[in-house]
């Protein structure tokens, strides 16, 4: 008789679809985590396990404030940032993911840093065949407001001499996320360029199984019992 552990391989589930003339689904990519580091300077795709990492339209560049590390794109308005200048850092996932976090830094409140106005960020959510908008909007030195279903918190205040970094915990609920794509907004004067750019600092997931994945194992599993059970 199959032990319980061949009959919940992956590779013995393979195999008998294989032979019934089935074809599974790939399973979405493990939890992932993405920080600054994983993004070196020069480069403009980055292939990780579970994730290809895009910067548009120059490449990645690193900035450190006040400690912390964080990555923007090479040139545009603020060498080293997102900025207007039709920036945009992506991230495309292998599966489907649920983002459990995303840390952003370098957005300050007005009158710090030579920003004007309160520093905001937009982000860009692709699931499926639906896309969404979510930003990032600062208050204050300590609060910041996300138009979204998470919960945002300060890490280093958006003061003169700090990171002005926030973590947004949930970001985007449980939805399950294709891509990920970091880029600026507003104002609309060009000239205001210093305003709404920032930098990526890191994010986590976890995955989500493909459709019909789960179902389909099931089946396997079922074909294996019966495999075992003739064994007797």
């Amino acid at each position: 008789m199959l032990s319980l552990n061949a009959l919940f391989s992956t590779k013995a589930v393979r195999a008998f679809a294989a032979g019934a003339g089935l074809s599974l689904l790939p399973m979405s990519a493990g939890a992932l985590s993405v920080t600054a580091a994983d993004l070196p300077s020069g480069e403009t795709v980055i292939v990780l396990p579970g994730v290809t990492v895009t910067a548009d339209p120059s490449s990645f560049l690193h900035k450190s404030i006040a400690g912390y590390d964080m990555v923007g794109v090479a040139g545009g308005y603020e060498n080293g940032e997102i900025d207007l200048d039709d920036e945009s850092i992506s991230f495309a996932f292998d599966g489907p993911q649920v983002v459990t976090s995303l840390d952003l830094g370098a957005l300050f409140a007005a009158v710090e840093e030579d920003d004007l106005y309160n520093e905001q960020a937009r982000v860009l959510v692709y699931s499926g065949k639906d896309i969404y908008e979510y930003i990032l909007s600062v208050v204050d030195g300590t609060t910041a407001v996300w138009s979204g279903p998470g919960t945002v918190s300060n890490v280093s205040p958006a003061t003169f001499g700090n990171a002005a970094v926030w973590s947004i915990a949930n970001p985007f609920g449980n939805l399950a996320v294709d891509t990920m794509v970091l880029t600026a907004i507003g104002p609309a004067d060009p000239m205001d360029y210093r305003n709404n750019d920032y930098g990526f600092v890191s994010l986590s997931t976890r995955p989500i199984p493909e459709p019909g994945t789960l179902s389909l194992m099931g089946l396997g599993l079922a074909g294996l019992a019966a495999a075992g059970r003739k064994r007797k």
